[in-house]
């Protein structure tokens, strides 16, 4: 009697065969969704490397189509020389960084018109240094270093949920 209980019924070895198989099954599912994700991880990456390469080119056109002598911008006391990468207020030039040259340069650019953040985003972040939420930070350094030469007031104003504009 002990030994027929020990031993399973047909009925029990079906059911313990569906348990392995679903458990293969799982197993192959998982591995499966792991390397789905190291391929759009991947993706990700080669999209993001495509806008890098966009926004390049995009900037490469803008201060193609500024032309004349040496892509200068004028846009009140702030005056940029894109050939040199120099940024000037009241004559004086102003060291910065190039996450706050490529945020100058779009405002300038765009001199007494709104430009809204996330096109901010877009153009002067190469490598998603320049989050939604550091923005504002990059903004008030660059306001800072452009008001520190000769007490000088560059007028760069934030339009409250829309973005920020830099007036003549």
């Amino acid at each position: 009697m002990e030994n027929a209980q020990e031993t399973p019924s047909r009925l029990q070895l079906v059911r313990n065969g569906q348990a392995v198989a679903s458990q293969a099954q799982g197993r192959n599912c998982e591995a499966l969704l792991g390397v789905m994700i190291v391929r759009m991880q991947s993706l990700i990456d080669h999209v993001r490397q495509l806008e890098d390469r966009v926004v390049q080119m995009e900037t490469d056109s803008a201060s193609r189509a500024e032309g004349g002598a040496g892509n200068v911008i004028d846009a009140g006391a702030v005056r940029i020389d894109h050939s040199a990468r120099q940024v000037f207020v009241n004559g004086r030039e102003v060291p910065l960084s190039p996450t706050e040259y490529r945020l100058i340069h779009q405002l300038a650019s765009n001199s007494g018109k709104v430009v809204l953040h996330r096109d901010l985003l877009r153009r002067a972040s190469v490598h998603g240094e320049v989050s939604p939420g550091n923005l504002k930070v990059y903004i008030g350094r660059l306001r800072a270093k452009l008001n520190s030469v000769n007490g000088s007031k560059c007028d760069l104003r934030a339009v409250r949920g829309v973005g920020y504009r830099l007036t003549a």
